[in-house]
């Protein structure tokens, strides 16, 4: 089992079971948060895009995310500005990144 499988499950055994380690995850989203405002830009920090060709990032699901990051990485998917910033990224920043916008919580009002 790797070790950041291993520390997302013991944090989310910690908040089933109301433990104090929840602060380890919000010590982990908060370092993400930071990791993502390289994002921001396009993405927003909110994971709501500011960019109009930029897909909203917020609340998908981080195995997609990461899926679609590690493809720019890799040549794979291309767009003239995401293989550039995906090239860059290590495997930690990609989990860091997909680990804060898919915790963002998305709600929709319905018009009436």
């Amino acid at each position: 089992m790797s070790m950041d499988f291993s520390r997302r499950l013991s944090v989310a055994l910690a908040l089933l079971l109301g433990s104090a380690s929840a602060s380890g995850l919000a010590a982990d989203l908060t370092a993400a948060k930071a990791k993502a405002k390289m994002c921001a830009a396009c993405h927003g920090i909110d994971g709501i895009a500011t960019v109009a060709d930029a897909p909203n990032l917020a609340g998908n699901g981080e195995l997609y995310l990461a899926r679609q990051l590690q493809a720019f990485r890799s040549g794979e998917r291309k767009h003239p500005q995401m293989s550039v910033i995906a090239s860059g990224l290590s495997d930690e920043d990609i989990a860091a990144v997909t680990a804060w916008y898919s915790a963002i919580k998305v709600s929709v009002e319905l018009p009436e």
